[in-house]
């Protein structure tokens, strides 16, 4: 095992140590209109078989640009970027929270990874009205009923063979269930449900 990766796996294990505690009662005036699982903000990091398989999809596709909507505390980021690395990648990455915002940019630092990731700070749906990058590689797991909505806004910028993973797609279908009817049925797609975990719906833009 390399240094990176020995190191990588440290900061990996503290992340997930880290998602078992962290919680901020009541709802940040930032979050006004977001919906959130008893009225709590966690990180709600994905489980590492999930991060696992983010990385070895990044390392086959080869993304040139990645984006990720939610950060969280960096989690599933400093997986992506794991990845991009290896190549010269970049995971360009949406949070609205602050204090998680906080923690993100302090675990970028200490995985030795903070150069192939662009930090960008504010509502998702205000980014990426403001969105002029043509993409790769997107990994959705934010709120799950503007799922929908942001893929469309982020299809123009998607190039041919762009890959599209959303997470909680078993755990958390009912509310994301017009976006997995969209990917699924839309010519514009050929989507798969990897089971696993909260569920990852795995899709590939055609045209």
């Amino acid at each position: 095992m390399s240094k990176f990766e020995e190191n990588f796996q440290k900061i990996a294990k503290e992340l997930e140590a880290l998602d078992k505690t962290f919680v901020i009662k009541g709802m940040p005036k930032e979050y006004e209109g977001i919906w959130t699982p008893n009225n709590e903000i966690r990180l709600w990091s994905i489980p590492r078989q999930s991060a696992e398989i983010l990385r070895l999809l990044v390392l086959i596709k080869q993304p040139k640009l990645i984006l990720e909507l939610g950060t969280s505390a960096g989690y599933s980021t400093i997986w992506l970027a794991s990845g991009a690395r290896h190549y010269g990648g970049k995971v360009y990455t949406i949070e609205l929270a602050k204090p998680k915002i906080e923690i993100a940019k302090k675990y970028f630092k200490k995985a030795g990874i903070a150069k192939h990731i662009k930090k960008i700070e504010g509502k998702i749906s205000d980014v990426l009205r403001d969105w002029d990058k043509k993409i790769d590689f997107v990994f959705l797991d934010a709120d799950k009923e503007n799922y929908l909505s942001y893929i469309k806004q982020l299809e123009p910028f998607l190039n041919n063979n762009a890959v599209i993973v959303a997470d909680n797609a078993s755990d958390y279908k009912d509310f994301m269930k017009d976006y997995l009817i969209y990917v699924i049925t839309s010519d514009k797609y050929h989507s798969y449900l990897l089971n696993i975990d909260h569920g990852l719906m795995v899709s590939v833009k055609l045209s």
